[in-house]
C-alpha cells in the first residue's frame, strides 16, 4: 500500500499559510503590498483587536478585472511574473501568487469589491473557508477593498498563540509606518476601531513621515547622505550620536522599495558608528538602495524580507563611508552654526532639551541612603575583613579575604545593591525621583499605543508622565536612580526596554522584573575603571545587602578560591 500521499490543495494552502503569515501584521501586510502595485495613491488600513477579528484595506488603484477576481486567490496566480526569466527584473513587491490564497485559507471569511477604471459597476466576491461563496456586480468606487475576518480561525494553535490585541496592533503600525516611510507619495490611514493611529499625506519627499516617527529632536539630529556604483545608487539619512538608542528598532532598510532585513548593510552602518557611540547602542537611520533588478535576489523566503546582494562588499563600504562622512560634516557644520528648525520657535520647552540643557534631578530624601552612627557601627562589625588589591579586566574586582581569594562581578555587585535600594523604595513608596524641570519625548505612533497600557506601571515604579500634545510626553518624575536617568535619551531607552518586556502583568513578579531591569540600567558597567575608594564602597554596600551572594538575574556576584584550591592550583598538595 502507498504511503506517500498527494495533498489536498486546502492542506497546501494551509502550510503556505504558516510560512507567509504568520500573524495579524503579515496579513496587513501582503494587502497592503498588493494596493502599491496597483498604483493605489491612497490606502486605508482598518483593524479591530490588532486584526485578529477584522482586517479591512482600501485603496483607489487600478482594480481587479472581473474576470481575473477568483483567479487571484488561486494559489500562484499573479499578474506580476509570467515565467521563471521575470524572476530576475522583479519590479513589484508581490510577485509569488501565495499571499491572497494563504490569508483566504486561514480566515472564516474575505470579502472583496473591486471596480476598475472606466466601468460603470464593480465587483463583489465572497470566500468562506477558502471556497468562492458568491460573486456579483455591485456599485463601488475604483480601487479594491478587501476585508479579511476573524483570521487562523481554523487554526486554533496560532491564534492561542497571538498576543493582545494591543500588542498585535503595535506590529500592524510598524508595519504601516515602516511602508509609509519608503511610499512617501502614497497617503497612509491606520485605524483601530474608530481611532486613528497613524495618518500620513501624499509627498514629495519622506521627511514629513519621519517627523511623525522619530519627532522633531531625533529628526532634526539627521544628516542626509549618498553613494552609487555601477548599477546602484544609495539614500538615506543618519541620526547623530546623541540620538542613539538602546535596541534597533530605528534602523529602516529599503532595497527597490521594499522593507529588509540585511545583516550585511545594518553591519555596515554600525561600522560608521563603532567609535562614536556605546556598543550596546543602536543608530537611527533610514536607507534606501535601488540596485538593478539581476544585482539583487528577493525570492529567498516566502515573506519576502531577506535579500541576497550581488555586489554586498562594495554596497557595504560605500555605505560606511556615506554614513561617516555625513556625520563628519553635520559635526563640523554644528560646531560651525548650529542648525536650527523654524518648528523649534514654536515649541519652547522642545528647543531647551534639543539644545542638550542639563537636567537635574530635585534632592532625595535622607534617611533611604544614609545611616545612622549606631547603625554604620553594627554594619562595620558584620562586614567580613576584606582586603582590595585591584582591578584585573575593568570588571572584577581582585580581594584578599579570610584564608581565600576573591572575584567581584562589579556590574553584578551594583545591580545587587541597587535593586534592592529600588525595592525598598518601592515598599517605602518612596521611588518617585521629582525633575527639577520637565522633559519632552517624542514617541513613535507603536510607542504611543504601548504607552496607554503602561499608564498605571509607570505610575507605580516612579514616573509621572502627562500628554503634551501629538505623540509628545511630558515627563516630570522618574525612578530614584541618581543622575543616570536625567536625560530624554536615557528616559526614552528605559521606556522602550520596558515596554519590550511585553505584555503588563500584575503583582510583585511582574513588579520584581521592571525592578531588575532598572537596576541594570543604572548599575556600573563592565569596562569602567574604577578607583580603590569606590570599589571599597561598592563592597561595603554589597555586604548591607540580604542577598549580597547574587545578583536580581540570579548570577553569583562573587567566586571564592580557599587556601586548599589555591596550593592544589600550584601542586602544592
Amino acid at each position: 500500500m502507498a504511503r506517500i500521499k498527494h495533498l489536498d490543495e486546502d492542506t497546501i494552502n494551509k502550510i503556505a499559510a504558516g510560512e507567509v503569515i504568520e500573524r495579524p501584521a503579515s496579513a496587513v501586510k501582503e494587502l497592503v503590498e498588493n494596493s502599491i502595485d496597483a498604483r493605489a495613491r491612497r490606502i486605508i488600513v482598518e483593524v479591530n483587536d490588532g486584526g485578529s477579528s477584522l482586517i479591512r484595506v482600501t485603496d483607489d488603484g487600478c482594480g481587479i478585472e472581473p474576470d481575473d477576481l477568483p483567479l487571484a486567490f488561486m494559489k500562484h496566480a499573479t499578474s506580476k511574473i509570467s515565467n521563471a526569466r521575470d524572476l530576475e527584473s522583479i519590479k513589484t513587491l508581490g510577485f509569488r501568487g501565495e499571499a491572497l490564497a494563504s490569508i483566504a485559507s486561514v480566515s472564516r471569511c474575505v470579502e472583496v469589491r473591486t471596480r476598475i477604471p472606466g466601468s460603470l459597476s464593480g465587483t463583489y466576491m465572497r470566500m468562506e473557508a477558502g471556497k468562492v461563496a458568491e460573486i456579483k456586480g455591485v456599485g463601488c468606487a475604483v480601487g479594491t477593498t478587501i476585508t479579511v475576518w476573524d483570521l487562523f480561525y481554523n487554526v486554533p494553535a496560532r491564534r492561542k498563540h497571538l498576543k493582545g490585541g494591543g500588542a498585535e496592533l503595535v506590529h500592524v503600525t510598524n508595519t504601516i509606518t515602516e511602508m509609509a516611510i519608503i511610499n512617501y507619495t502614497i497617503a497612509f490611514e491606520l485605524l483601530s476601531g474608530r481611532r486613528t493611529i497613524f495618518k500620513s499625506a501624499r509627498a514629495s519627499c519622506w521627511d514629513d513621515v519621519l517627523l511623525r516617527i522619530f519627532g522633531l529632536k531625533t529628526f532634526n539630529s539627521m544628516a542626509p547622505l549618498q553613494a552609487e556604483g555601477r548599477g546602484w545608487r544609495l539614500t538615506g539619512t543618519a541620526g547623530d550620536p546623541f540620538s542613539a538608542r538602546s535596541s534597533s528598532d530605528r534602523i529602516f532598510i529599503f532595497v527597490n522599495g521594499r522593507a529588509v532585513s540585511s545583516r550585511a548593510l545594518a553591519g555596515a552602518l554600525r561600522d560608521a558608528y563603532r567609535n562614536i557611540i556605546p556598543q550596546a547602542k543602536s543608530p537611527v537611520a533610514v536607507l534606501s538602495l535601488v540596485v538593478e533588478p539581476e544585482l539583487v535576489d528577493v525570492n529567498v523566503h516566502p515573506a519576502k524580507r531577506e535579500i541576497r546582494l550581488l555586489r554586498e562588499e562594495e554596497i557595504c563600504s560605500a555605505l560606511s563611508q556615506a554614513v561617516a562622512g555625513a556625520l563628519a560634516a553635520r559635526a563640523q557644520g554644528s560646531q560651525a552654526a548650529p542648525e536650527r528648525s523654524p518648528h523649534v520657535s514654536l515649541h519652547p520647552s522642545r528647543a531647551m532639551i534639543a539644545q542638550g540643557s542639563e537636567q537635574v534631578t530635585l534632592p532625595l530624601q535622607l534617611g533611604l541612603d544614609e545611616k545612622s552612627g549606631l547603625e554604620e557601627r553594627a554594619a562595620e562589625m558584620r562586614r567580613p575583613r576584606v582586603k582590595i588589591l585591584g582591578q584585573i579586566l575593568d570588571l572584577y574586582i581582585v580581594a584578599e579575604g579570610e584564608q581565600c581569594l576573591m572575584l567581584i562581578d562589579q556590574h553584578a555587585a551594583a545591580e545587587r545593591i541597587r535593586f534592592e535600594r529600588l525595592q525598598e523604595r518601592y515598599i517605602n513608596r518612596k521611588i518617585r525621583q521629582e525633575l527639577a524641570v520637565p522633559i519632552t519625548i517624542d514617541l513613535s505612533p507603536s510607542e504611543r499605543i504601548l504607552m496607554e497600557s503602561w499608564n498605571e506601571k509607570l505610575s507605580e515604579i516612579g514616573f509621572e508622565i502627562a500628554p503634551f500634545g501629538g505623540d509628545t510626553i511630558s515627563v516630570r518624575s522618574v525612578p530614584a536612580l541618581g543622575k543616570w536617568l536625567e536625560s530624554a535619551e536615557a528616559i526614552h531607552d528605559i521606556l522602550s526596554d520596558l515596554f519590550a518586556v511585553g505584555k503588563v502583568g500584575q503583582g510583585s513578579i511582574n513588579r520584581d522584573e521592571i525592578l531588575r531591569l532598572l537596576a541594570c540600567k543604572g548599575s556600573i558597567k563592565s569596562g569602567k575603571e574604577l578607583g580603590m575608594a569606590e570599589m571599597q564602597r561598592l563592597l561595603e554596600e554589597l555586604y548591607e545587602c540580604q542577598n549580597p551572594l547574587t545578583c536580581p538575574h540570579g548570577r553569583p556576584v562573587a567566586v571564592t578560591i580557599d587556601q586548599n584550591q589555591l596550593e592544589r592550583l600550584f601542586a602544592r598538595r
